[in-house]
C-alpha cells in the first residue's frame, strides 16, 4: 500500500498499481492479526483495506458478494444450513439471508473487522442483526477442527493466501472441510486474481482437486480487484447439478451469468490443468 497526498494506491507489481484519489483516511489501525484502514473516496465511495490490499468498496462490493453466495446456491440441493469462513464485513451472509438460508454460522477471527464494518457499512454487516446468523469471532481451521457440524454449503471468504488466511488453502483444510459437508454439499473459496495471483488460484483448485472429485472454477469482472479478472473455485464430493428452478437476480448476478462464469480464457484454463 502507499498513501501519498490524496491518492490511496496498491501495487500489483513492481511496475503496476491502482490508484484510488481520496477525500479523507477515516481509519488505520494495527490488529492481532493484520493492517486495516478505511478511505473515503470519490468514485467508489468507503474503500475498506487490510494489509494494503483492497477487500470492498461501497460502489461494488455486491459483486463479489453475490458471485461468492449466489453461484454455488443454485447447484445440487437447496441448501439450508451454511458456513461462512471469513466474511466480518458480513456481506457474504446478507446474500444468504437474502436468498432464504434459515441457519448461517459466521467465523471471523479479527473482531475489529466485524466492528469496523458495523460501523461504516452498516447495510453490509446488517446480516449480524439477523437471529438466522450465528456471528462467532474466532480461527476458522481451528473451528473446522473441533466443530461436529455438518453444513450444506460451506463459504471461505478470506483474504489472500498470506498471514492469517495462508492456512485456508492448504490441503489439509481441504481435506478437513470435506468431513462437515453434507453428502452432496459444496464448499467454494476466492481464488484471486488469474493474472496477477496464479497461484492462488492453482493452490485452491489443486488443493481441492486432491480431496474432492469434482472441482470448478469460475470467473467474474470486480472493477477494484487486480486486473478486474477475479476466481472462485468450488469443490463437491458429488457430481455438480444445477437445480431446476427460477434463479434470483442481483444487482451482477442473473441467469446468464450462472452459466456463462463458467466459460474460462484458455490462460486460465491452463494454470488449472
Amino acid at each position: 500500500m502507499r498513501l501519498i497526498e490524496n491518492w490511496f494506491s496498491e501495487r500489483y507489481s513492481d511496475n503496476l498499481q491502482l490508484s484510488f484519489r481520496i477525500k479523507d483516511q477515516l481509519l488505520s489501525i494495527k490488529t492481532d492479526y493484520q493492517r486495516i484502514d478505511l478511505f473515503d473516496t470519490y468514485d467508489f465511495g468507503k474503500l475498506l483495506s487490510i494489509d494494503g490490499t483492497v477487500q470492498l468498496t461501497e460502489k461494488d462490493e455486491y459483486i463479489y458478494h453475490e458471485m461468492i453466495t449466489m453461484i454455488p446456491y443454485y447447484f445440487n440441493s437447496k441448501p439450508s444450513r451454511v458456513l461462512i469462513i471469513g466474511g466480518g464485513d458480513g456481506g457474504a451472509a446478507r446474500r444468504l439471508v437474502d436468498l432464504g438460508i434459515e441457519n448461517i454460522v459466521n467465523v471471523e477471527i479479527d473482531g475489529n473487522v466485524v466492528e469496523v464494518a458495523k460501523k461504516y457499512f452498516p447495510a453490509i454487516s446488517s446480516s449480524f442483526k439477523e437471529k438466522k446468523v450465528n456471528l462467532i469471532i474466532g480461527d476458522g481451521i481451528k473451528y473446522i477442527k473441533e466443530s461436529k457440524d455438518k453444513f450444506d454449503r460451506i463459504i471461505i471468504d478470506s483474504t489472500d493466501p498470506v498471514g492469517p488466511a495462508e492456512g485456508l488453502f492448504s490441503e489439509e483444510f481441504y481435506k478437513d472441510i470435506q468431513s462437515h459437508l453434507t453428502p452432496n454439499g459444496i464448499v467454494v473459496t476466492q481464488s484471486g486474481s488469474p493474472y496477477y495471483q496464479p497461484t492462488a488460484l492453482s493452490m485452491a483448485h489443486n488443493g481441492m482437486a486432491r480431496i474432492f472429485k469434482y472441482v470448478k472454477t469460475y470467473c467474474a469482472f470486480i472493477p477494484t480487484y487486480p486486473s478486474g479478472l477475479w476466481s472462485f473455485t468450488m469443490a463437491s464430493s458429488e457430481e455438480f447439478k444445477k437445480r431446476d428452478e427460477p434463479t434470483v437476480t442481483g444487482k451482477y448476478f442473473n441467469k446468464d451469468i450462472l452459466e456463462g462464469s463458467f466459460y474460462l480464457p484458455e490462460f486460465v484454463k491452463n494454470l488449472i490443468k
